[in-house]
């Protein structure tokens, strides 16, 4: 049995989405008989046995998820493979498939996402009939589904996100932070920076606000918010910042906040957490999940709770918090790779015969066979 990993959306530049399903589809080349379909751009590690259009990627323009539509009807899963999608792009046709839902944030705020809610209520409900398992990233978002969708609580696995060590690490000894707070990835409403904005009394004295990033008209309407708040001069906002960029960022900055109003894991608190920096997030269920006791967090529309976060900036780290594996740890690729080898034989069990290592000794099994019979 081979597993079919369906990567038909991952554009040129993928985002937190596209680098989870890069992952996955590097521990299912690694641990199975896999075989990928995915555009030309894709170089990443797999046996690509179909290309998929370039046309159809994320990033590809307006109608490029029309043109996903219309050729993934078409498509057709070779026999003997076990469809595997890392994202909620399905093949329509395919029965048995797994498809990995990340979160439901579309139909928590549709007036920010109108076609994916869309999406998101009338098209993955037909597709959830044709899977036999659905994948997701944390507890929180496998809750969701299984509220919004009566989708067996027994057939959702968790496949969480991971942090690169190698790239997210803490500075050099002795470097010091600097005064800014550092927000990032606000390009959509629910991500709540205005709170942020609103709460300047608490922080604008002893700190300026980074905003990396942001873009569109969110950016717009907060760039408007800040000159109404008076905060024009401690207030600067990024465009699209490079890897090394960000890293750079989590490394000087006094701390990291992040007030989303929902969230199904939450990838940014745990990069600057990787790289020393100390985290304010929202007190919401993915960042309880997540976080936990290694991050501040804040009740939203709670003023006081917002100063004393901010108060803690000046006070040492709590020893019991540091006692306990850091999320940072828990959540690493290779723990990914674990979970999901382990989710993908628990649907299938017929798969442990398939994975790499089994093939391996498969040879000496039959040579010790014929040895002594």
């Amino acid at each position: 049995m081979k597993v079919l990993v369906n990567l038909s959306t991952l554009g040129a530049r993928p985002t937190g989405l596209g680098v989870y399903a890069a992952r996955c589809a590097q521990a299912v080349a690694e641990a199975f008989d896999a075989e990928l379909v995915a555009p030309d751009s894709y170089a990443g590690p797999g046996r690509v046995t179909v290309r998929s259009p370039q046309s159809i990627t994320i990033g590809a323009g307006r109608a490029a998820a029309i043109r996903r539509w219309l050729w993934a009807r078409r498509f057709v899963v070779p026999a003997g493979r076990l469809a595997y999608s890392p994202v909620h792009q399905a093949f329509p046709n395919a029965e048995g498939q797994i498809l990995t839902i990340h979160d439901l944030i579309s139909l928590r705020f549709p007036e920010t996402y109108p076609v994916q809610a869309h999406y998101f209520r009338h098209v993955i409900p037909r597709h959830l009939k044709r899977c036999r398992a659905v994948f997701t990233v944390s507890e929180t978002t496998r809750q969701d589904v299984h509220d919004r969708y009566r989708f067996p609580l027994g057939a959702i696995h968790v496949v969480p996100n991971g942090v690169d060590r190698g790239v997210f690490r803490p500075p050099a000894p002795g470097a010091a932070r600097e005064d800014f707070l550092l927000m990032v990835g606000a390009s959509f409403s629910h991500k709540n920076v205005e709170e942020l904005i609103d709460r300047g009394a608490l922080w604008k004295s002893r700190y300026t606000l980074v905003i990396a990033s942001c873009r569109g008209d969110y950016r717009h309407r907060l760039e408007q918010r800040v000159t109404e708040r008076g905060l024009g001069q401690r207030v600067r906002f990024l465009d699209y910042v490079t890897q090394s960029e960000l890293v750079s960022l989590y490394q000087r900055c006094a701390a990291f906040v992040y007030p989303s109003r929902w969230e199904g894991f939450g990838i940014p608190p745990l990069e600057a957490m990787a790289c020393g920096a100390r985290v304010i997030a929202s007190d919401i269920p993915a960042h309880r999940e997540v976080l936990g006791g290694a991050a501040s967090l804040v009740r939203l529309g709670d003023s006081a709770a917002w100063e004393a976060a901010l108060a803690d900036l000046d006070r040492p780290r709590d020893p019991a918090a540091a006692a306990a594996l850091p999320p940072q740890e828990r959540y690493t690729w290779p723990r990914s790779a674990e979970a999901l080898v382990a989710a993908l034989t628990a649907v299938e069990p017929a798969l442990a015969r398939y994975t790499v290592a089994a093939r391996a000794t498969a040879p000496r099994i039959v040579r010790l066979q014929e040895k002594w019979s």
